[in-house]
């Protein structure tokens, strides 16, 4: 596999966390999903939980959430800084994440602004773990 495939994978893998706690996906499940992807072999069933499946339905919801967050965005009830992560330092979105975001949110016409927020929200977070650090040594 491609690092090109391979990081699609794993930004799939990024949209279903639920059902990777049950679903266990080989390397087989990921070849024969990228054979249905870009070649179009093989058929989902939509019945069959397996790790092909689960990848297939994955891809779907990469995209519904895509359309979700654009329409919360446009509507003013989500803010780019709490998609990328400025809720809490455990919620900040993995690089390759934020590089997918930008190429397919708005058809990557806010790809300057997702950048900037996503700079924004990890120095933010960076200060404020290096305050808790400070405030926990000095404690101790």
């Amino acid at each position: 596999m491609t690092n090109k495939q391979l990081n699609d994978i794993e930004i799939i893998e990024y949209f279903i966390p639920e059902q990777l706690k049950y679903i266990q996906i080989t390397e087989e499940d990921k070849k024969k999903f990228l054979e249905y992807s870009e070649q179009g072999l093989h058929k989902p069933d939509e019945k069959k939980r397996d790790g092909f499946n689960t990848l297939v339905w994955g891809k779907r919801w990469r995209g519904r959430s895509m359309e979700m967050w654009e329409e919360g965005i446009l509507e003013g009830s989500v803010p780019f800084r709490s998609l990328l992560g400025g809720q809490s330092p455990k919620e900040i979105i993995p690089r390759n994440i934020v590089d997918f975001i930008k190429k397919e949110m708005f058809k990557g016409h806010s790809k300057d602004n997702i950048e900037s927020t996503y700079r924004e929200v990890l120095k933010y977070w960076s200060w404020w773990r290096k305050l808790i650090y400070r405030l926990n040594k000095n404690w101790a």
